[in-house]
């Protein structure tokens, strides 16, 4: 019987790709996160949701350490990737950035060429021997973003010259050319139009199959489509964590039924 326990045991550990206890963050005085516990899962689709201001962006910053680059911030507690501090003061926040990728609301490619926008991060991260292999690391990662058919005969042309919803996808196939292992999205459909949002949104559900996706998203419609996994924050409060479709129809709290009905928000 042991045998099976240890067995189990160690199928949690694997699943559970982000480890977060005890995270508070301050921005000077101001105390915008408060004692946040959480697990995130791999291979999953977890949406951050809540009113404005109530701390879900703040959170998702932390997964990645955006909020060193805020002088004010002061973050406290514990971030465990697959089991490493990544506040240990030997965690190189840029190397954490290549394996913990983001994509902000606001598509923002580089002023350079489609294919140095997603070049990039394989180079000054030494990922690749040589030309062939760049090549064939900017082809993948535009595929990933389902967007490799729309820009392979003007790889050359200028990030900036496409559509909002092309831009956001190529700033996913950046994000994913340094071959990470979470995916932060911090409102990434708030910019686009429908159509451009529904193919983010089919996007966001073919990468779980690769990554741990976390998104944060003002859209409750949008966390019930593409997300396995919901938190509710308000007020700096993680509320209520769990399965998407029981966050949604079965609450158990009455703040965030509150928030579901449109009571509050």
């Amino acid at each position: 019987m042991n045998d099976m326990r240890i067995v189990e045991r160690d199928v949690d550990i694997t699943e559970n790709k982000i480890t977060a206890r005890g995270v508070q963050v301050y921005y000077g005085t101001n105390h915008a996160l408060k004692d946040v516990d959480v697990d995130i899962l791999d291979k999953t689709v977890t949406a951050f949701i809540g009113p404005s201001g109530c701390g879900k962006s703040t959170f998702l910053r932390c997964l990645n350490r955006m909020n060193d680059t805020v002088a004010s911030a002061r973050v406290e507690g514990e971030i465990l990737l697959e089991g490493e501090n990544i506040y240990d003061p030997k965690v190189d926040p840029v190397q954490l950035r290549a394996k913990v990728g983001m994509v902000f609301q606001k598509p923002n490619p580089f002023p350079k060429s489609i294919y140095d926008n997603v070049a990039y991060g394989p180079k000054i991260h030494g990922l690749t021997r040589n030309k062939a292999e760049l090549d064939e690391i900017v082809e993948k990662s535009l595929r990933r973003a389902a967007i490799w058919n729309e820009v392979k005969d003007r790889l050359d042309a200028s990030g900036t010259g496409l559509s909002g919803g092309q831009q956001q996808r190529l700033c996913i196939a950046r994000a994913v050319a340094t071959n990470p292992e979470v995916l932060l999205m911090d409102e990434p459909c708030s910019a686009l139009d429908p159509i451009a949002t529904a193919q983010v949104e089919e996007l966001i559900d073919e990468l779980r199959s690769q990554y741990s996706v976390v998104i944060v998203t003002h859209s409750m419609q949008q966390a019930a489509r593409v997300s396995q996994k919901t938190a509710f924050f308000h007020l700096g409060h993680l509320v209520e964590y769990g399965e998407t479709g029981q966050i949604f129809t079965n609450p158990q709290d009455p703040r965030t039924e509150s928030y579901i009905t449109g009571r509050i928000g």
